[in-house]
């Protein structure tokens, strides 16, 4: 190899070193704006009382919410203190069905009642997209408790967990 290609792929190297540095530069000064800081926000909705239509155990009534987001979209079921049997609870999504707990206990709950969680825990719907969505809540009651063969009604208790970009 020549000099002057050693000098010429040099100057090649320097250029791409500058370019980067460059680069770099303006992706820091600029790194608010390319990735801005995501804030979550929590929210309690409910309870609020649904009434079911029916003689079985799902209950067709939904407990439903809208909400905003940037993409975060966690939610919580917690069992009201008034809640006598164990339920089920499944989680739509803009109508489409998501999510499903396992049999949820109630204060008191007796025998193999009483080790039964009082609440879904923190449940992953995201991420989604930007914009509003609705969710719902769909119960499934089980004989036992003061249930007798057939949901009546149940209480819809949510917190949810959204997320907004910070300005």
């Amino acid at each position: 190899m020549s000099g002057q290609d050693k000098s010429h792929r040099i100057q090649i190297i320097v250029a791409v070193i500058g370019l980067v540095g460059v680069l770099g530069a303006a992706v820091i000064a600029n790194w608010d704006k390319l990735f801005p800081k995501v804030i979550t926000n929590f929210k309690e909705f409910g309870p609020e009382k649904v009434s079911c239509n029916g003689s079985g155990q799902v209950c067709s009534n939904r407990f439903a919410i809208d909400v905003t987001t940037r993409g975060v979209l966690k939610v919580k079921y917690v069992v009201p203190p008034t809640h006598c049997s164990p339920i089920k609870i499944h989680f739509y999504l803009d109508g489409e069905p998501v999510r499903s707990t396992g049999t949820l206990g109630w204060k008191g709950g007796s025998g193999q009642f009483s080790s039964l969680p009082l609440t879904s825990g923190k449940i992953d719907l995201g991420p989604v997209s930007s914009g509003n969505h609705s969710i719902s809540l769909e119960a499934e009651g089980e004989a036992a408790g003061c249930n007798r063969g057939q949901l009546n009604s149940w209480l819809g208790n949510l917190q949810v967990w959204t997320s907004v970009l910070d300005k």
